[in-house]
């Protein structure tokens, strides 16, 4: 864990990945906070049915494999754990303890949260469900991913645990998708669910953050598809005012619905 604070600290992007109870892998790109020295993520409550089943997780990974927010020439790293998950509704925590964090390394969030009026205005975007990785220990290094276009992780259930890969995807319109993995091992599957994340970002401003994923089962040294969100390569170019006005607009409702919902639940 001593080695991960400083690296988490520096990043700019991270990635959560665990299995669900019935052993369904997940993952998620995140921005990495630290609460007081314990690694941390705060997610928006317009992502909450993303995290629903971490809540549940036994076994939880942090990771950083962007070349970008690595040192020149370093390789990723990932460690292993249990996690915390809690409700921070007020925006109370959020707010005195990780939104600097924040707007120093994700600069969208300085359009809504970066003065006290914008606060108030914006009230939705300070509420967030604060995952801390508890308990942690490293696991095997992970290769750097250079090419968002093609690098993904692949994440799945391996031998009873979280297994986590850095793999190389040359198309992923293939019904069977082969998986090479950037260390030059093997992947070897046995029927498993598997999971491939991959992202690209907007620099410097991160505007645009688009993942894509597939999922399906890992036969052999391929996945089998059976669902595919976003599109590897895609063009990162500026929103335009309108979208902007209606991305806020729809980020707006699902925090608020998320937040109302969790209000709901806690309340009985």
């Amino acid at each position: 864990m001593n080695e991960l604070v400083p690296l988490w600290r520096r990043a700019i992007t991270a990635e959560v990945c665990w299995l669900d109870e019935a052993g369904e892998p997940a993952a998620l790109a995140v921005t990495p906070l630290l609460a007081g020295s314990t690694p941390c993520v705060a997610v928006p409550y317009a992502r909450a049915a993303e995290v629903a089943s971490l809540r549940r997780a036994s076994r939880v990974a942090f990771a950083v494999t962007d070349s970008r927010s690595l040192r020149p020439g370093r390789p990723g790293a990932l460690w292993s754990g249990s996690v915390e998950v809690a409700d921070d509704t007020s925006g109370d925590f959020f707010a005195t303890e990780l939104l600097r964090q924040e707007l120093a390394k994700y600069p969208p969030s300085r359009t809504l949260a970066d003065s006290p009026l914008l606060c108030r205005e914006n009230w939705w975007w300070l509420p967030r469900i604060v995952v801390r990785l508890t308990g942690a220990a490293a696991g095997p290094e992970l290769p750097a991913r250079t090419n968002p276009a093609r690098h993904a992780l692949l994440v799945r259930e391996r031998d009873a645990e979280l297994a986590v890969d850095v793999v190389d995807v040359d198309d992923l319109t293939r019904r069977r998708v082969p998986l090479r993995r950037l260390d030059g091992g093997t992947v070897r599957g046995d029927g498993a669910p598997g999971l491939l994340l991959g992202y690209d970002y907007s620099i410097p401003d991160l505007e645009r953050w688009e993942p894509w994923s597939a999922r399906g089962t890992v036969l052999g040294e391929e996945l089998a598809v059976t669902a595919r969100a976003g599109e590897p390569g895609a063009e990162l170019a500026p929103l335009r005012l309108l979208q902007r006005i209606r991305r806020q607009r729809l980020l707006a409702s699902r925090c608020k619905q998320g937040i109302l919902d969790a209000e709901r639940a806690s309340a009985g």
